[in-house]
């Protein structure tokens, strides 16, 4: 059987076209592309990146990019390709928990109950009283504040900062996800959203992409040191990691 590599070039080769030409249309480096023809994988950033490159190169020239990353998997296995099947990412949806709780003394009717039934220290029953006592008078002491000020009197900028500051207000729920992201080098992608497959590609230096999912985004990245990220609207520390990396986004 023929290598993918050969596979690939042999349709390029058939449709007139040059290398150049699948770099324009795939946005793969030329490097990458030559890689996969000549079968040098271990050239690649990945396993994850060859696989994506196969699969884009593959569905650019109307090939099936997915049955040429089972005849990659099954020859580099060196199993038959009905022995090989693309899988998805398996998810466990139904999970049982059997919790058990032990408890030393019934409390019965509830009319013999007490807090050393419990096992509570009374230093931290005290404790919590008192923070309870501290708390409740902030909350009444703060609306006195401006009853204090004179009638008609003006608010300065020195007034607001010893005024006390009102809680912000707990953030919405986003309804969705959203991953911003820019390149400051070469990486591939593949994108699914809600398991769906949205994008699968290379971005430059300099190229940005938005995805949105509603409930769950996975993205696999091919040289993930090279992003920028921003998910819903917080940027994402990326310190440390490098290389090829899949990351699971969830509302």
């Amino acid at each position: 059987m023929e290598s993918v590599g050969q596979i690939l070039k042999a349709a390029r080769i058939a449709k007139a076209l040059s290398v150049d030409d699948i770099e324009k249309g795939t946005s793969i480096r030329r490097i990458y592309i030559e890689v996969i023809e000549n079968d040098e994988y271990n050239k690649a950033p990945g396993e994850v990146f060859v696989k994506g490159i196969i699969r884009t190169y593959g569905n650019f020239l109307g090939l099936n990019g997915a049955e040429l990353v089972d005849i990659y998997k099954a020859q580099k296995m060196g199993a038959e390709i009905e022995e090989i099947k693309s899988e998805g990412i398996r998810e466990v949806n139904n999970v049982k928990l059997n919790i058990s709780l032990k408890q030393q003394r019934s409390l019965g009717s509830g009319t013999d109950f007490s807090f050393s039934s419990l096992h509570i220290p009374f230093k931290q029953i005290a404790a919590g009283i008192v923070l309870l006592a501290v708390l409740g008078a902030g909350y009444f002491a703060v609306p006195k504040i401006m009853d204090l000020l004179p009638s008609g009197a003006t608010v300065t900028e020195e007034t607001k900062h010893n005024m006390p500051v009102p809680a912000e207000k707990s953030a919405v729920k986003a309804d969705k996800i959203t991953v911003e992201m820019t390149a400051n080098g070469s990486c591939w992608l593949e994108v699914t959203a809600d398991g769906k497959e949205v994008f699968v590609g290379m971005l430059q230096a300099n190229d940005k992409k938005t995805f949105e999912a509603k409930d769950k985004l996975i993205v696999k990245y091919g040289n993930i040191g090279v992003m920028n990220l921003i998910v819903n609207g917080a940027p994402v520390n990326l310190q440390g990691e490098h290389g090829v990396a899949v990351k699971t986004y969830t509302r």
